[in-house]
């Protein structure tokens, strides 16, 4: 009994860190752009800034992309659906319709990054049904359209976060607290792999995503309400050890992506503290050790959660869910960390990102007034607004985009 009163208390801690960090905030006044222009100087490498140099091409040159396709999920707790736009040349979008995925959302906000993604190839996409603890996959199209795979058991409670490594996809399980493995036939099913479950630190761990490091030889979960990041080794049958957990370097982490295949950037949600959200980049993925580069650097903004990365890993883009902004990292040729804008205003708070695969838009998902924020990337790490796609589903979560 003692230990079941324990569980449900860390349970709702983890649920009141998620809900304050990063979810929905109706009061916070939208930011103006801010550039750090003192930074100008290291941001540009000279004019050797491959994500920079973009801005250098002539405007029929930046229209040469053909577009791209942009997902994300209803999460709604009766029927769970994919979300399919079209990417103009111009980087608006158009709703192209939609596909039941099999299984159900929760009707509210998942707290997680990672719940919609795209393998490497673009030939597969993989979604989480939270309501019915169930992950699905769908055959990608020519055309962006979907075709429902498969869908199986998640091996827990309450999956919110997927990553994939060739053929093997990995589940963070956020209700249960753990980890789950599953083998991608060349038809989309997914089997569960023997002896893949693992535990996280602890219970109420507030697991927030779950990812591959970029060598496929790792897996880091990142929990909000233990301010640890658990790393599991991955051998080459795809099967996770049991993990171990450092502390974080800055409180409440988030979201994370990887740059340049040697870096880890992790948001810091700071338990959505008013100002008191940063970043800190983290050397040593591909070795299971990580090592922070330059301590949490400061956005001064609140409840910075999910993160996205520029083609080349020069920047990084953060939603803060609290302050109603995104604010851009500049990633050193070293590893460092730089803010490089502080603050673009959004819509009512924005929770996931990503950058479109030819490195021009960024399009955030907006959880208080349901749209999606398309911009335009601009130099030295700043977004330009473009439009505002609309009328998406209440509980909408993940974005994914090729």
């Amino acid at each position: 009994m003692q230990k079941k009163n324990l569980f449900a208390v860390l349970l709702f801690a983890a649920t009141a860190i998620t809900f304050t960090a990063c979810q929905k905030n109706l009061d916070s006044v939208i930011p103006s752009t801010s550039p750090v222009s003192s930074n100008s100087d290291l941001i540009s490498e000279k004019g050797l800034n491959p994500d920079e140099q973009i801005f250098n091409l002539d405007q029929s040159s930046k229209l040469g992309p053909d577009g791209g396709y942009v997902y994300t999920e209803s999460n709604d707790s009766l029927q769970n659906e994919i979300l399919i736009f079209m990417q103009a040349p111009s980087g608006l979008l158009t709703p192209m319709g939609t596909v039941a995925s099999g299984g159900t959302g929760t009707g509210a906000g998942l707290g997680s990054q990672g719940a919609v993604i795209l393998d490497n190839t673009h030939k597969w996409l993989f979604a989480v049904n939270a309501g019915s603890n169930s992950i699905s996959s769908f055959k990608v199209e020519a055309d962006g359209s979907l075709m429902l795979a498969h869908t199986a058991a998640s091996e827990g409670e309450s999956p919110i976060s997927l990553s994939v490594n060739a053929n093997v996809l990995y589940v963070v399980n956020a209700g249960s607290d753990n980890i789950a493995g599953f083998y991608i036939s060349a038809e989309g099913m997914l089997t569960y792999i023997d002896g893949s479950h693992q535990q996280l630190s602890t219970s109420g761990a507030g697991a927030a995503q779950v990812s591959f490091s970029p060598n496929g030889n790792y897996l880091y979960v990142t929990e909000k309400a233990t301010n640890m990041i658990t790393t599991f080794a991955v051998d080459g049958n795809g099967v996770a050890s049991p993990g171990s957990s450092s502390p974080s370097v800055g409180a409440t982490p988030f979201g994370f992506e990887f740059v340049r295949d040697q870096i880890m950037v992790v948001s810091n949600a700071a338990g959505g503290a008013p100002g008191a959200g940063s970043a800190t980049a983290y050397s040593g993925v591909n070795s299971g050790n990580l090592s922070d580069i330059n301590g949490a650097v400061a956005n001064n903004e609140g409840a910075p959660c999910w993160v996205a990365t520029s083609q080349y890993g020069r920047f990084v883009y953060i939603t803060n869910t609290a302050s109603n902004s995104i604010s851009s990292y500049y990633i050193g040729t070293s590893g460092s960390l730089h803010l490089a804008v502080s603050a673009v205003g959004t819509g009512g708070g924005p929770i996931d990102i990503v950058v479109s695969d030819n490195n021009y838009y960024v399009y955030s998902l907006n959880s208080v007034d349901h749209t999606i924020g398309q911009y335009k990337r601009t130099p030295l790490g700043g977004l330009a607004w473009i439009g505002t796609q609309s009328n998406l589903p209440v509980a909408a979560a993940g974005l994914a985009a090729f």
